[in-house]
């Protein structure tokens, strides 16, 4: 994920039943839940599952491979360029780690003090399972879940409050939709099998 670009001191903005919704979520579950999430946080985990997906949309879709793995590419340059560069800095919204006092946190996982919401996690995880379900609807419950179970971990580990990760999903099905309509905008590279053979359904690039 990208760090934020202009150097501005995130400010305190949470609400008192976001830190409620926080504290209810930012708990000890035990070594093994405590290891799932911080798999699930990890920058290795987000950038083997996107190519892990673009592999197999491009094995799976050969009528639309490229532009397919060009809609997952730009989806994420938009969601964690433009979320790290330009709505990280606009908000400046101060992580929940660092917001709360001292000991009010259980906080597992690495996080600088820069602007949370959105949460980038979130966003890029989202993007990746839209455009995937669009290449490959049967897809589409397994990258969800993992999408969400990402957005759980952000909080779970102590980095941000839970209106970061809801914006931060909203934010990623925006950039994978304007992802997916810049590259039909794109001209066609020969004809492929349709989309009953690659197994795409409709809106697929």
């Amino acid at each position: 994920m990208a760090s934020p670009g202009p150097d501005v001191m995130p400010l305190d903005r949470h609400t008192a039943l976001e830190e409620r919704l926080f504290h209810a979520v930012n708990v000890d579950g035990g070594r093994l839940v405590d290891a799932a999430a911080l798999v699930l946080s990890s920058h290795a985990f987000g950038i083997t599952g996107g190519l892990l997906l673009a592999v197999a949309l491009w094995a799976r879709r050969r009528d639309a491979r490229w532009r397919l793995v060009a809609a997952l590419g730009l989806a994420i340059l938009l969601s964690d360029g433009v979320g790290s560069q330009v709505l990280r800095p606009l908000v400046g919204r101060m992580r929940p780690a660092y917001a709360l006092p001292e000991g009010a946190v259980r906080w597992i996982a690495p996080a600088a003090n820069v602007g949370s919401l959105p949460s980038l996690h979130a966003a890029n995880f989202f993007a990746l399972a839209l455009v995937g379900t669009v290449g490959w609807p049967a897809l589409g419950p397994l990258l969800y879940a993992v999408a969400a179970g990402v957005a759980w971990s952000r909080v779970y580990v102590g980095v941000h409050w839970p209106g970061d990760v809801l914006a931060g999903a909203l934010w990623g099905t925006l950039a994978a939709l304007l992802a997916l309509a810049a590259v039909r905008l794109l001209p066609r590279r020969g004809k492929g099998p349709g989309p009953a053979e690659g197994g795409a359904g409709p809106g697929a690039p």
